[in-house]
């Protein structure tokens, strides 16, 4: 996933704000000492998104890069193709006669 350099800006802002700081503890303090009971995976149309369990009921969702649309399409095209023509056989191109 590609931003520009105002993304990049605004996220270094955010990170040293005092409001960034103290949301990020927030996050940080929702996960340490706890365990994962389970991990889900759901479409959310740009990506895969990553849902962890927790063993207090929390749940906290997460965004991995390497699940981005543009990540899968780059890295597995094979399965996006195959999954694809299951989805549409009739668009499958023949396969060529070996004479």
């Amino acid at each position: 996933m590609m931003g520009d350099l105002c993304d990049a800006n605004d996220c270094a802002r955010f990170l040293r704000s005092t409001e960034g700081k103290r949301h990020l503890e927030s996050l940080k303090n929702q996960l340490l000492g706890k365990r994962i009971t389970d991990v889900t995976f759901s479409n959310e149309v740009f990506g895969i998104m990553t849902t962890l369990h927790l063993d207090d009921g929390r749940t906290f969702r997460v965004l991995d890069l390497s699940l981005t649309v543009e990540t899968l399409r780059d890295e597995f095209p094979e399965a996006l193709e195959e999954e694809y023509y299951k989805d549409y056989p009739e668009r499958k191109p023949e396969a060529p006669s070996h004479r």
